[in-house]
């Protein structure tokens, strides 16, 4: 028998194992109960560090003691050597004998070592004079200490239990984190801490690296009880104080109440205001826990994770309106726009339940989000009137300038200085910080670009966001190795962050080269035939813009392929450019094709965002507007007039703006401008309202009303206006990569025009010339 084993079956003959499980075992429920025992009966620290030495110290003495003694019926004698039949009869047992005893002493004594540590530890007899004044101090960690306390002894023990119950309560409120309740009051115990001594409560704090901490007090009479708190930075800086009267008998609802108090002073200044009335504005402490950790994933763009977080939220209070308000925002960045609109109309049938000055906020946010757009920047203009410090207005008037002014002739940049106002409030905002790197790639402005897409993407954003302000940042520095790195992640990209990116890159940052290699990854096999289909429209347009005619002609007829229909539409948009002389010929060829065309055949999805289902439901629309036009360029006054009444009479869904309305006016203004009536013509287009929403515009040459915009510039150069159109002509591309084919012909038409004032002035326009002759 190999040695080892003789000396195994030895400790299980003299029980040395029994012993070790069983003494293990005890140990640690003594050490575990002198570390609750201890604090609460007030008794100096030191208490708890003996008991756990004398544990400690006693398992080898017990160890020996049952190897060297044994108890039988005539008293406890030495062990004597067992022959050695009986310790190979032991060594044989079979495993499930021998080795259970073996694992629980093993357990018990790695048990009763691992609380041994945990007491005896270095750090857990520290004071507060080891060092505490050098500990790094973080905002995001909170202490919670213990409450002064008068009246009956019922209530003595809230002066600590406040510690573990509000400390519970506030972690994880957002990015907040509260130290450890036992760690507090086992200092606090050592130290002699009196409640209300606000030098004593500070270096607490500090010790254990927060910059804040709450202290308190609790007052009891009459079956009532009153607890007063102040949430404070270790500077002394007071931030929040609540006070809470309620029946003594009702200790959850006073910490619940006391916590939301303190959590809508936890967050300063004008860009937290929202998350302040939220923490007034629901009942539900989870509720108010799960919104404020949806703030801090918006504000670093995890806009996915955002949304889940505010989704919870309303599931926890189902009347929380700034929940739904915050949902609707991050549903619209996660491009989950069905999501967005409810979530906006649930907000606005609850804002009666906030205040004037927030329920006109929301109810602007609300026209806003169904595509009114001017009556939604006169409403946020209103209420900055009143309030200019009120951050969500500056935001959404930002988004309105950035992505509706070109519908009206307005830059996008026209966004830069209300954004700025926005990032003065909230220097971390993700979304301002998108939006002012756009504009900076724009300008070509190298440094802030680094400075602002750097800015952004040390927030870790979520992948989609990532890419693309990625890319923004690649292409406005020019940068070779970022371009490489960003070409190698293309292909493996999701679906809506290559359609963000491809738009981004397109339209902002210049780069038709990444925008063709963003939508070729959209186009290949594998992905959803939706994205298949924006892929090669957005193909066609881009190869127009350089000129590639048989890489048009390829992606219209690849898209033909995945849908007839779709197919057949960006056909003849494209046929009908303005600046194309397209044979009348291929005019009726479209024409016939569209009028054998049923509307209801063409394929629509399921997916959640609008940048890849944009049409969806409007192709009797788009088709009724395609016959109008190709009606009035081959002459057909009468059967394009009647294209244009029925565009009128099919009826429309809110969320489609006034599109159907606006196609009907472009195709009336078609009809006056062919027929040479050209003010008649531009009186029609300044007719369309443009009423729409902002990811409508990016995904469809439709709803960014690039065609009439262009024409609406060339009546204006006509009818001797030049200085009028230049404005259209200078914010042409600036909506989607569909308006990227106007771009050369909207410089060159720039370029036609840049005469002075005064030359201009003498000039005749051709309408006048042709009137003379």
């Amino acid at each position: 028998m190999k040695s080892y084993r003789r000396f195994l079956a030895e400790l299980k003959r003299r029980r040395v194992f029994k012993v070790a499980a069983v003494y293990g075992a005890v140990g640690y429920g003594v050490l575990q109960l002198s570390d609750i025992l201890v604090p609460a009966l007030d008794l100096p620290d030191s208490v708890t560090r003996g008991i756990a030495l004398i544990v400690v110290l006693a398992f080898p003495i017990a160890i020996v003691l049952a190897w060297a003694f044994e108890v039988t019926p005539e008293g406890v004698r030495r062990t004597e050597a067992a022959p050695i039949e009986e310790v190979r009869r032991i060594a044989s047992e079979p495993r499930r004998r021998r080795w259970p005893i073996g694992i629980a002493a093993l357990v018990a004594t790695a048990l009763l070592a691992w609380g041994a540590w945990w007491t005896l530890r270095p750090d857990a007899s520290a004071s507060l004079a080891d060092g505490a004044d050098g500990a790094e101090l973080d905002d995001a960690v909170l202490t919670v200490l213990p409450f002064a306390v008068e009246g009956s002894p019922d209530v003595q023990y809230l002066g600590d239990g406040i510690v573990s119950l509000l400390s519970t309560k506030l972690d994880g409120a957002g990015n907040l984190r509260s130290v450890d309740s036992r760690s507090v009051l086992r200092l606090a115990s050592r130290e002699g801490y009196a409640p209300g001594d606000p030098e004593s409560a500070r270096r607490i704090a500090t010790f254990f690296g927060s910059g804040l901490y709450v202290a308190g007090d609790i007052v009891e009479a009459s079956g009532r009880m009153q607890v007063s708190a102040e949430l404070r930075r270790v500077t002394g800086e007071r931030i929040a104080e609540a006070s809470v009267e309620r029946p003594s008998d009702e200790v959850f609802d006073i910490v619940d109440e006391l916590t939301g108090h303190l959590l809508s002073g936890l967050r300063g200044g004008p860009a937290a205001r929202v998350q302040r009335i939220a923490a007034v504005t629901t009942s539900s402490l989870p509720a108010l826990k799960a919104f404020l950790e949806g703030e801090d994933h918006f504000r670093a763009g995890q806009f996915t994770e955002g949304m889940e977080s505010f989704r919870r939220a309303t599931e926890e209070d189902s009347l929380f309106a700034l929940a739904y308000y915050r949902l609707s925002l991050a549903a619209e960045w996660s491009f989950a726009d069905r999501t967005s609109v409810e979530a906006a109309q649930t907000a606005a049938r609850l804002s009666h339940r906030l205040s004037e000055r927030d329920r006109r906020v929301l109810e602007a946010y609300h026209l806003r989000r169904l595509g009114q757009n001017q009556e939604a920047a006169v409403r946020y203009r209103s209420i900055l009137g009143t309030y200019p410090d009120e951050m969500e207005a500056w935001l959404d008037l930002s988004e309105i300038l950035f992505h509706a002014g070109p519908l009206h002739g307005d830059p996008f940049t026209s966004a830069n200085e209300t954004l700025r106002r926005v990032i003065e409030f909230d220097p971390q905002h993700a979304t301002a910080l998108i939006h002012l790197a756009r504009i900076a790639a724009y300008e070509g402005n190298i440094a802030r670009v680094d400075s602002l897409t750097g800015k952004f993407l040390g927030l870790n954003p979520e992948v989609g966001r990532h890419l693309e302000m990625s890319a923004v940042r690649a292409i406005g520095m020019q940068d070779s190795a970022a371009l490489a790195v960003l070409k190698e992640r293309l292909p493996t990209a999701d679906e809506p962050g290559l359609g963000i990116a491809a738009w981004s890159a397109g339209v902002f940052a210049g780069d038709l080269e990444i925008a063709r290699l963003a939508d070729e990854s959209l186009a290949r096999p594998g992905r959803s035939p939706e994205a298949r289909r924006l892929g090669y429209a957005q193909l066609a347009h881009l190869a127009v813009a350089e000129g590639r005619h048989q890489d048009e002609r390829a992606a219209i007829e690849a898209l033909s392929a995945l849908s007839r229909g779709t197919g057949l539409e960006y056909e003849a948009m494209l046929a009908l450019l303005p600046f194309r002389d397209t044979p009348a010929e291929e005019l009726r060829r479209l024409r016939s094709e569209l009028l054998g065309l049923d509307p209801s055949s063409i394929e629509t999805s399921d997916n959640p965002s609008e940048l890849f289902t944009v049409h969806d439901g409007l192709h009797p629309f788009i088709r009724y507007y395609l016959l109008g036009l190709l009606s009035a360029q081959l002459g057909m006054e009468e059967p394009a007039g009647a294209y244009a009444d029925s565009l009128d009479a099919l009826p429309a869904r809110p969320t489609d703006g006034s599109l159907p309305q606006d196609l009907a006016l472009a195709v009336r203004a078609e009809q006056l401008r062919v027929s040479g009536r050209l003010e008649a013509a531009l009186q029609t287009l300044k007719a369309q309202s443009r009423n729409t929403w902002y990811t409508q515009t990016a995904a469809s040459p439709l709803f960014s009303r690039v065609r009439e915009r262009y024409i609406q510039a060339e009546l204006l150069i006509e009818l001797g206006r030049p200085d009028e159109a230049r404005r259209w002509l200078e914010t042409i591309d600036q909506l989607s990569v569909f308006d990227i084919p106007y771009r050369e012909p909207a410089q060159q038409r720039l370029a036609s025009i840049g005469t002075s004032d005064a030359d201009a002035e003498n000039q005749p326009s051709q309408a006048e010339a042709a009137s003379t002759t």
